[in-house]
């Protein structure tokens, strides 16, 4: 066990009591019920209300399951996954870029839904300004 003498003599330097003090007020803030350890969920871009774009994202979502059972087999060769590991790879990019897709149209706000993608360049490419317009 710890010297006692030395304990009682201990100093804290200023920057430790300094977190001491940030700590003990989240603990009072949390007992008191003023602050969650956890940040609120970002809001939902909601369901669209056009049958249609629900029913195209319910088969972009079969098709995902598809590609992840096609992906399940060819992995279990492993002759397979040495030659072609990096086309293999490709497939879970494939999946993640027809799952954004899918809840992009399936949101009511649209533009929410792509501000919640997490492929830097799916969301990029979405998000592009047009060259010149479509119309002239």
């Amino acid at each position: 066990m710890a010297n006692p003498g030395l304990h009682a003599t201990y100093k804290a330097p200023p920057h430790q009591l300094a977190v001491d003090a940030a700590q003990a007020a989240i603990r009072a803030d949390l007992k008191a019920g003023r602050r969650s350890l956890f940040k609120p969920p970002p809001a939902d871009p909601g369901r669209s209300d056009v049958l249609l774009d629900q029913r195209i994202a319910e088969e972009l979502e079969l098709v995902i399951r598809h590609l992840e059972q096609l992906g399940d087999v060819l992995v279990a060769d492993p002759i397979l996954l040495r030659r072609h590991a990096h086309q293999l790879q490709s497939l879970d990019l494939v999946q993640q870029v027809l799952g954004h897709l899918g809840r992009v149209v399936a949101a009511r706000d649209r533009a929410m839904a792509v501000d919640r993608i997490t492929l830097v360049e799916l969301k990029s490419r979405l998000t592009r300004r047009a060259l010149r317009s479509i119309t002239s």
